[in-house]
């Protein structure tokens, strides 16, 4: 059997981040070895440890999720990519995705 990494989202980029674990309902098959976070100050945007199917994203990356014109989409994103980005940075990537 294969050993799923899980936790691919380490303290300190949650504390970083000021990622806080979510207890919203979210529209995703969410794999119980996953974590879901809010992303501070953007209402119902996520950081994921799996994607949207409930399977777990590889080593070192997550998922960014948010609601679209038809419920909620995503993008993959490498954690390192999402530390290193800024507020600005994420509001433009869902802003991006939103349009299509």
């Amino acid at each position: 059997m294969k050993n799923i990494t899980v936790n691919n989202i380490n303290s300190k980029t949650i504390s970083k981040l000021g990622l806080r674990l979510s207890n919203k309902k979210v529209n995703a098959v969410i794999s119980p070895e996953a974590r879901v976070f809010e992303y501070p100050y953007l209402d119902n945007v996520f950081i994921m440890e799996n994607d949207l199917y409930g399977n777990i994203m590889p080593k070192d990356f997550c998922f960014l999720a948010f609601n679209g014109h038809h419920g909620l989409i995503g993008k993959d994103l490498s954690v390192e990519t999402l530390r290193n980005s800024t507020l600005a940075d994420i509001k433009k990537i869902v802003k991006c995705n939103m349009e299509g």
